[in-house]
């Protein structure tokens, strides 16, 4: 796989190319349609996953059956390491949203790696941070922001992380349900602030579309991202 596929913010991407192709022989390749499940809540877990290509997302069911979306996962991002570092079962089930390309690497193996490669240790250790510190955002967005406010800021942070490009806009592959679940609203909430918001987003076939970057970043509290700012590629 060419190594520009995956941002330098993912696992993948902060490897060196040596480090990164040694990881690569350790597994096999799987491929996901839309809607399969890789893993479910509660499996034993006896393997990682590093995400090639697509998008998959993470979703746990809590006690009283209600469903909630964890994270959205994008190429480069690895997934499942907490269960195989932790000997405990998976916390969370990870659907196929986008079909997808999958390296599956045995837990043992992939254990062995990390302990072999300090680089590869340190891009995990890296791995872990941010995604700590973008789970301590979205609990202060939640506790500080107004839903319009908490929308505005989901899809900024997943525009910069796969943005696509609709009728001439940046747009962020996200169905109302998805940002329901991810600002912890209820999805009618979201569709009443999306259409207080028609200014500034859209949601068309599953994408919300942004059609005022700078004024969504406005809304939401946040720097507008500089390389959005410009006109997308057509």
């Amino acid at each position: 796989m060419p190594p520009d596929l995956w941002p330098r913010t993912s696992f993948l991407g902060a490897l060196d190319g040596p480090t990164r192709n040694a990881l690569l022989r350790l597994g096999r390749v799987k491929t996901y349609g839309s809607g399969q499940a890789v893993v479910h809540q509660g499996d034993p877990g006896e393997a990682v996953f590093l995400l090639l290509t697509g998008r998959v997302n993470v979703h746990a069911t809590v006690e009283n059956g209600a469903e909630t979306l964890l994270a959205i996962r994008h190429p480069g991002d690895i997934l499942g390491e907490m269960a195989v570092f932790g000997d405990m079962p998976r916390t969370a089930t990870v659907t196929v949203r986008v079909p997808a390309t999958l390296l599956v690497v045995a837990g043992e193996a992939f254990k062995h790696f990390v302990g072999t490669q300090p680089s590869a240790a340190v891009a995990l250790t890296a791995n872990t941070a941010e995604r700590l510190r973008q789970a301590n955002i979205f609990r202060a967005d939640a506790a500080g922001y107004e839903v319009d406010q908490r929308l505005a800021r989901a899809v900024l942070y997943q525009v910069q992380r796969s943005a696509s490009v609709v009728g001439g806009h940046w747009a962020a592959d996200l169905r109302q349900a998805e940002l329901a679940m991810l600002i912890g609203a209820k999805e009618g909430t979201v569709q009443k602030a999306i259409a207080a918001m028609k200014e500034l987003v859209v949601s068309r076939r599953g994408r919300v579309v942004i059609l005022d970057v700078a004024g969504l970043a406005a809304l939401a509290d946040m720097d507008a991202p500089d390389h959005l700012l410009g006109t997308p590629p057509r």
